[in-house]
């Protein structure tokens, strides 16, 4: 296994687009095509397509929220925020997702940011499970239904 990131390109677009997550997974992670529509919308934001070698095994959005022109008051300034992350089905529960945070840290701390936040659905316990497991914990903050999470870079 040999897990990059790569900045989303023109070519990226469609076969991003086309990667799914599990069926029981569709209620907790917006479709790639969405995230992708929004992001030249969101100031601060970078896509990546989460790669081994030249196979497509997910994406995921990142803001670095000092660039960052809408932030709600439990947004952090000073930190990464990992907005959208996905990897695809039958690519789960094979290293990765820890592999893909382990370089957004890397590609946040060569930003001089300290903190990577993120947040998931308060009910989905795989996802919680998950980023603890990648060294997230729970900051007491919601953004509506979601936990706010944070770890050190």
């Amino acid at each position: 296994m040999s897990v990059t990131l790569k900045p989303v390109v023109r070519d990226d677009v469609v076969p991003l687009a086309q990667l799914r997550v599990g069926a029981d997974q569709d209620s907790f992670v917006a479709p790639n095509v969405w995230s992708l529509a929004q992001l030249h919308y969101e100031t601060g934001a970078h896509a990546f397509g989460i790669m081994d070698g030249d196979d497509r095994v997910g994406f995921c959005q990142v803001i670095d929220m000092r660039e960052h022109d809408h932030r709600e008051p439990h947004d952090d300034e000073n930190s990464a925020f990992l907005w959208r992350m996905m990897i695809a089905d039958g690519k789960q529960r094979q290293g990765y997702g820890k592999a893909a945070i382990a370089l957004i840290c890397d590609w946040a701390r060569d930003r001089g940011l300290p903190r990577l936040m993120t947040s998931c659905v308060e009910t989905n316990a795989a996802a919680l499970a998950f980023y603890q497991s990648a060294g997230f914990a729970p900051t007491g903050d919601m953004d509506g239904k979601e936990v706010i999470l944070s770890r050190p870079v």
